[in-house]
Formats: C-alpha cells, structure tokens, sequence
C-alpha cells in the first residue's frame, strides 16, 4: 500500500511503512524512483494548508498499478508519461 506525502515541493507516493506524516529531515523512496527528503516548507498545519502539485511520475505509476485512467490528468502529456513506464526512474527530477 502507498501513501501521499509531501517532500521537496511535490505531493509524492511512498510505501506505508507506518501512520501519519512523515518528520521534518525524514527521507524516503518514492515511488518516482527518488530519495526525497521532508524540508520545512514541506510541513503542513491548519493554518499553512498542504497545497503543491503532485508528482507526475508517482500519479503515473499509482494510476496504472490502480487501474486508473490517466485521461483524468489533464495537466501531464500521455507521451511523457509512456516514457516512465520502461524506466526505473525520470531523467529530470519531478
């Protein structure tokens, strides 16, 4: 099972090794296929509320092992995403 955590200015996929959020300086895989790491922008509270973009990569990956159309993601070309599908990992960082 994955879970969405914040890291480095994305919404990223991580495996659910445990409850909650991650710590701030936590690292973590991701499903993208980086080493991401929880920095202080990344920590959310009520009054400073969890609103980056999500990584087209881990969205990409979750979708397809879901059954997902990826129609639904407006925001990402389909050929781009094609290419994550033989790859462990993008060539430019999420």
């Amino acid at each position: 099972m994955f879970v969405w955590q914040q890291a480095e200015g994305k919404r990223h996929a991580r495996q659910a090794v445990h409850r909650g959020v991650l710590d701030l300086g936590a690292t973590f895989a991701a499903l993208c296929g980086y080493r991401v790491e929880v920095g202080e922008a990344d920590v959310h509270t009520p009054d400073k509320p969890w609103l980056d973009p999500t990584c087209a990569a881990c969205d990409y990956k979750i979708r397809k092992a879901l059954g997902i159309p990826l129609a639904a993601r407006g925001d990402v070309e389909p050929l781009l995403l094609e290419d994550y599908e033989d790859r462990q990992r993008p060539k430019a960082k999420c």
